[in-house]
């Protein structure tokens, strides 16, 4: 099972810690762009490099079963609304780590499985193929 994780890289580390656990459970973790660089920041630093990063991502989006979107706090910004909006578009099952602070964003998840539970990935109901 391929699960696209989505996240603000601000919170870079708890992504890395969440594809190791992912791996270790036999699931497939995708992330473009995770490793660019080692800092918990948005590693674009020009519309150009932001366009590439992002076109990278929506083309994981099409060869995932779903997106895992990383929420600390409920902090869900800009790239994330875009990119859920792609995962939509193509029905994609989309799940995040936590309520969003915007209740008209939490209607589209599929549920929620906290950092600490991500084992609940193998019993998602909505992956079943």
């Amino acid at each position: 099972m391929k699960i696209l994780i989505g996240s603000s890289m601000r919170f870079r580390d708890v992504v890395k810690a969440t594809i190791k656990c992912m791996n270790e459970l036999g699931l497939q973790p995708l992330c473009p762009n995770v490793d660019q660089i080692s800092e918990n920041r948005d590693v674009a630093d020009s519309p150009e490099t932001k366009k590439r990063l992002a076109l990278e991502y929506y083309e994981a989006i099409e060869k995932c079963d779903a997106v895992y979107f990383i929420v600390p706090e409920g902090y869900i910004g800009t790239s994330l609304k875009i990119e859920l909006g792609s995962a939509l578009a193509l029905k994609k099952p989309v799940y995040f780590s936590e309520p969003t602070k915007d209740i008209a964003i939490d209607t589209f998840a599929a549920g929620i499985i906290p950092l600490n539970n991500i084992e609940l990935f193998k019993n998602a109901v909505h992956l079943e193929r």
